[in-house]
């Protein structure tokens, strides 16, 4: 049986969840196959995502009318200030942008707290991390402690406590960026329809279009982070096993191990951005394989692939689908490195195949390769 979980928050969701939790943490987990999440966290995770979700559109759509319906009621009060520079009058919209910037201000603050509350229900739900990854909070500095010279995309790794039990300038970043994103989006509109409607209309139409507009781009930002928390729950055990397995078969395969880190390098994992699941599903493979991270690749890993027996292909053609799909994310580059390898008779999954095992993975199925 596991310990309770600990009672050091009192924010307005943490009492609404002690009872989720305090049932997961009767229940068995397994640990004998990659990570699955059973019918309880499923079903718990999944009610998590759908509350912080609706909680930050509606935020985003509160957000726009709380800027657009004062100034209707109160025009004088948002009146531009007449400002001299060099002897020349501007008229500057300082009010109106002060209190954009008080918005702005509170909206990241909540945004904070609903996905603070749904990542720490989602991690603790799950008895994460300390009931599968030991090395966690290690591996987390390691990421910080990475060379500015690699790409550091994604938001946390900027800063930011993983476990979210205090967000610190990571996280606020991010969601001010996407406030950004949609204040961008609204000014493209504006310039598009502005060449078609009168001033009127322009003004009446860019407030209705602001809702939807800052509501997606609000709920995009909140899946993102409870995305991240959910795939930070399936990687390790997920890894250490796929990894473990390929070991049992191909450890002392003379022709195997050689081209794992080719393989790596092939999916972009060493020269990419650092995620989280490929920086642990790395480090995994050295440590099972015994190989260097910094040893000097051949590159052409299609024309590696030639030499090496139909058996070797097969699980190497594994490792590459699992490292594509491990960090929950298969991006462009990513399907347009597994479609060459289509193109040229070494991979045997089709599109539809490996994009059925991505939703499954993302759903909490487990990847199996």
């Amino acid at each position: 049986m596991s310990t309770r979980p600990p009672d050091n928050n009192t924010g307005p969701f943490d009492h609404l969840s002690m009872r989720y939790l305090r049932q997961a943490l009767e229940m068995p987990h397994p640990t004998d196959e990659p990570y699955v999440l059973n019918d309880f966290e499923y079903r718990v995770v999944r009610r998590t995502k759908n509350l912080v979700l609706t909680l930050s559109v509606l935020l985003g759509s509160l957000g726009v009318l709380a800027f657009f319906l004062p100034q209707q009621n109160w025009p004088d009060t948002f009146s531009t200030t007449s400002i001299s520079i060099l002897g020349q009058p501007y008229q500057l919209p300082l009010v109106n942008s002060l209190y954009a910037l008080l918005l702005a201000y509170l909206e990241v603050n909540i945004l904070l707290s609903l996905s603070g509350w749904g990542v720490k229900m989602i991690m603790e739900v799950c008895q994460f991390p300390r009931a599968h990854d030991a090395q966690y909070e290690r591996h987390i500095q390691a990421l910080a402690d990475e060379t500015p010279g690699k790409s550091r995309a994604g938001f946390f790794r900027l800063g930011l406590d993983p476990y979210l039990t205090m967000p610190r300038w990571g996280l606020p970043i991010f969601f001010l960026i996407n406030i950004l994103k949609a204040t961008f989006t609204m000014l493209v509109i504006q310039l598009v329809l502005g060449q078609f409607l009168d001033a009127y209309t322009l003004r009446q139409t860019i407030e209705s279009l602001s809702v939807p507009v800052f509501a997606f781009w609000n709920g995009w930002a909140a899946w993102q982070v409870l995305h991240e928390a959910q795939i930070r729950v399936m990687a390790p055990t997920t890894i250490r096993e796929f990894v473990h397995e390929l070991h049992e078969e191909w450890g002392k395969n003379d022709q195997f191990s050689p081209i794992i880190m080719e393989a790596l390098q092939y999916t972009c994992i060493l020269t990419g951005p650092v995620s989280y699941a490929h920086f642990l599903l790395t480090e995994t493979i050295v440590n099972q394989f015994g190989l260097s991270a910094d040893a000097p690749l051949k590159g052409h890993f299609t024309e590696q692939l030639r030499t090496l027996p139909l058996p070797v292909r097969h699980s190497l053609e594994r490792l590459v689908v699992f490292a594509s799909l491990v960090d929950g994310r298969l991006s462009w580059s990513e399907k347009r490195r597994l479609r060459i390898l289509r193109q040229r008779g070494f991979l045997t999954y089709s599109a539809n195949e490996i994009q059925r095992i991505s939703t499954d993975y993302n759903q909490g199925r487990g990847l199996w390769v």
